[in-house]
């Protein structure tokens, strides 16, 4: 009786074990299957993603050399992910009208992009890569916060387009045969910077450009990364970090 007792206990507790092992074995293979659905998964949605080659725009290759198109495809890059991450589109062209429309639909004031990720990707460009588009200015002006006055204090920073540069020189270029980008470099250059009206045409007319075409991908890219906190939201953040 010992002897049968030691036995059926040795056998279920073997059992046991090959039960255990079963279950890991499973666990192991069922987790390898997982990670291997991930990433088909994640190569699929990359090669759904159409890329954009900005090098088959003539008036682009001509304005601008090798490293300053790296700089704008880095830019056009950065605001592509940015929208598919917001929209959960896979296709950049379509996330792009998705977004424009939730900003036309939008009461609210809408910042695109936090300001610190923006500006952290801005910063670690090329200085040249930078300054073909955009510089950053500390000019906000004499303003009223709260019970303070303000007179273009230090620790606000504002993107802007500049007027004169080699992107304004692109769309001069572009509007030979492009009233659009004609009209909006003779703005930048009449004005100083784009107009409350012409962008909010921009944004609401945004289903007649296709932005499978490098001139219109470039400049909703730019326009975005353009928008700025207003002065109230910057002083909002700085005294809140402070």
């Amino acid at each position: 009786m010992l002897n049968r007792k030691l036995i059926t206990s040795n056998s279920r507790t073997n059992h046991s074990r090959d039960v255990g092992k079963h279950f890991k074995l499973k666990f192991k293979i069922m987790n390898k299957l997982i990670i291997i659905l991930s990433f088909l998964l994640a190569t699929t949605q990359l090669s759904s993603q159409k890329k954009i080659d900005l090098t088959s725009d003539e008036s682009l290759t001509k304005i601008f050399n090798k490293e300053e198109i790296e700089g704008l495809e880095s830019i056009v890059r950065f605001v592509d992910n940015m929208v598919l991450k917001s929209t959960s589109e896979n296709n950049p062209s379509n996330a792009y009208h998705l977004y424009f429309e939730e900003i036309v639909q939008t009461p609210e004031y809408i910042v695109p992009f936090k300001e610190v990720t923006k500006y952290q990707f801005l910063k670690n460009l090329d200085s040249t890569q930078l300054t073909i588009v955009w510089r950053f200015s500390q000019n906000a002006g004499v303003f009223k916060y709260r019970d303070s006055i303000y007179r273009n204090p230090d620790f606000i920073t504002f993107l802007e387009i500049k007027p004169f540069s080699k992107y304004m020189d692109y769309l001069k270029d572009l509007g030979k045969n492009d009233p659009y980008f004609k009209a909006i470099q003779q703005e930048f250059d009449g004005a100083g910077n784009l107009m409350a009206g012409s962008a909010a045409w921009f944004e609401k007319n945004h289903k007649s450009f296709d932005f499978d075409i490098p001139k219109n991908r470039l400049w909703a890219a730019i326009y975005l990364l353009s928008n700025e906190e207003t002065i109230e939201m910057k002083l909002d953040r700085y005294y809140k970090n402070k």
